[in-house]
């Protein structure tokens, strides 16, 4: 033995060398094994993500009834400068014209012009409240209340300005909300019974026993909290109580209805429909001249549905009065004068509030510029009026052959990313396997994906649309799938819209069909996941294995080292004592 392999380094450089070729030998093809499978669980998650893909693109083409991508339609307008129309799924095809002779209007309500800088006739603080009542689209109508509070602030030397009095009212419609505040009542109610509170269209019952007044508002009013978008409290006033109840939303009413007792009355509570005043309407103020103050009141809705039924002052010489809007039921017209104030009203009639239009050839009134109820589906947007010589509008409904081919785009895509990557990692070219290469449930993958794409479709007579062939799409077994004929497609979209649906929907259709196929291989229980959970167990074997042998590896090399070490020594004390001999003897 070398006396060099006994020195420190001879013996580091031993013990490296012996570690090294251990792991060659024995670690290095387990690694090999590590590598191939976690490129193997890799590839198969691609592939699941792909399946997916397809899965989804399926799904949408297997849609059945009024969910069915088939039923797509477009509307069309022959003039979108005019009328312009939308259709949804489902809708009625045919051909309407349309010829608009009025828009619908939001009512509008115009004030007197006055001096911004002049004082109004109100020289006291106070709270100082209005009334206005609004259609509410279907026949009958909501109320709001509005409050406006003065203090002394708002007033210069006892008077305030116009312009401040209607920017104050301006203020109050856009902060007011719907409340309903009962009647102040005390002692004992002898009934029970229940009513209804309305918000906005949806009802909630609300019941309550006999008892005194105090625990049947509690009770009530513990009901309505519990009821999202409503607040409710109890007023106590000198003894008695009181009932309140706010909106929370100002686009939404309020109302109590349907009392099987005698709870509502006995509180004087109504059953109208309160709500806050800039749900139904909005208040602006504008300068029409310098130094002048004019306030406009207009709907938030347009037609004579939503059209302003009132507006009053709850007391004489209130606010509206001001502005000459405290006009009641009464609805003049507003009139501009050149020199002088203008006439408070409206500045249109109840009759041109509506939209008014002729429907192949039918008169026909609606609220809104925008129609869907007409037509089954379709939306109509009113933009103008019709010259004279300007011709019918034609709008024709049919189906979206766009939007429909689209989708079956879409799978086309999906299908042709999931066979292109099943061939490119399942085939071996110049030598070079792909890492899917002989694996057997890729190759039954591809095999169903090329049968599906070619085979025609069984239980489907030839006579009728059964293949993807018929429909212009063709397969190539290298490229996969491709819309070979445009014009075939959207014309069998187009003219034989059921035959395509029931091909691609239909429950033995090839959408149906195809999804089934594919569906077993992904999921938690399918076959790749499986495959997947298999490999993840041989990697947690194979790191053990690696762990353990690279354990025992190490301690063999230690044991060594200590051997080597040990002789290091006994060299050291041999050279020792051959040294004191040579000595010795000299």
């Amino acid at each position: 033995m070398p006396i060099d392999l006994l020195t420190t380094s001879g013996i580091n450089s031993f013990i490296n060398s012996y570690i090294q070729t251990e792991k060659s030998k024995r670690i290095t093809p387990l690694k090999t094994r590590q590598t191939k499978y976690n490129n193997l669980s890799s590839a198969y998650g691609s592939l699941l993500s792909n399946i997916d893909k397809l899965k989804g693109s399926l799904s949408t083409l297997k849609l059945r009834d009024s969910s069915s991508i088939f039923k797509a339609k477009k509307a069309e307008s022959s003039n979108t400068n005019l009328i312009s129309a939308t259709a949804v799924s489902g809708a009625d095809e045919g051909t309407f014209t349309i010829r608009t002779n009025q828009l619908a209007k939001n009512d509008t309500l115009l004030s007197i012009d006055r001096n911004s800088n002049s004082s109004s006739a109100i020289t006291s603080p106070g709270t100082y409240s209005f009334t206005i009542k609004t259609g509410d689209g279907s026949g009958s109508f909501y109320i709001s209340k509005v409050s406006v509070t003065l203090v002394e602030s708002d007033f210069i030397n006892g008077n305030i300005s116009y312009s401040a009095l209607a920017d104050k009212i301006k203020s109050a419609i856009k902060d007011d909300k719907a409340e309903i505040t009962s009647g102040s009542v005390s002692g004992y109610f002898a009934s029970s019974g229940s009513f209804k509170l309305n918000l906005g269209g949806t009802e909630t019952e609300i019941t309550y026993s006999e008892g005194n007044y105090v625990d049947v508002i509690d009770n009530v009013v513990s009901q309505i909290n519990n009821i999202s978008g409503v607040t409710a409290e109890k007023i106590v006033v000198n003894g008695n109580v009181q009932l309140k109840i706010t909106a929370v939303n100002s686009s939404k009413y309020i109302q109590l209805k349907d009392d099987t007792g005698t709870l509502l009355t006995q509180l004087g509570v109504s059953s109208n429909k309160e709500i806050a005043a800039s749900g139904s309407i909005s208040a602006s103020t504008f300068s029409p001249v310098v130094g002048s103050t004019q306030f406009s009141i207009s709907s938030k809705n347009t037609g004579y549905n939503f059209r302003i039924m009132e507006i009053s002052d709850d007391s004489p010489n209130g606010l509206l009065n001001e502005f000459g809007i405290n006009l009641g039921t009464t609805r003049q017209a507003f009139v501009q004068n050149e020199n002088g104030e203008d006439t408070a009203g409206f500045v249109h009639s109840e009759l041109s509030l509506n939209a008014k239009l002729l429907f192949n050839g039918i008169e026909i009134q609606r609220d809104s510029n925008t129609i869907s109820d007409l037509v089954n589906g379709v939306t109509i947007n009113l933009k103008s009026v019709f010259n004279n010589t300007d011709p019918d509008v034609v709008i024709s409904v049919g189906t979206d052959v766009t939007s429909i081919k689209s989708k079956i785009e879409s799978f086309i895509n999906s299908f042709n990313e999931l066979y292109s990557y099943l061939r490119k990692n399942s085939s071996s070219v110049s030598g070079q396997r792909g890492v899917l290469f002989g694996d057997s449930t890729t190759s039954s993958l591809l095999n169903i994906l090329g049968s599906s794409a070619y085979q025609p479709l069984t239980g489907f007579s030839s006579n009728v649309i059964n293949s993807l062939s018929k429909l212009g799409i063709t397969f190539d077994v290298n490229n996969g799938l491709t819309i070979s004929d445009s014009s075939q497609l959207e014309s069998a979209i187009l003219s034989r819209t059921s035959e395509v649906e029931l091909f691609f929907n239909d429950t033995n259709g090839f959408a149906e069909t195809l999804y089934s196929k594919v569906n077993s291989y992904s999921g938690a229980n399918g076959y790749l996941q499986q495959a997947i959970s298999r490999i993840s167990s041989n990697l947690t074997q194979l790191n053990d294995s690696v762990s353990r042998i690279e354990s025992q590896i190490n301690k063999r090399a230690e044991v060594l080292r200590s051997q080597y070490q040990k002789l290091q020594t006994q060299l050291a004390e041999l050279l020792s004592s051959q040294s004191l001999f040579t000595n010795y003897l000299g």
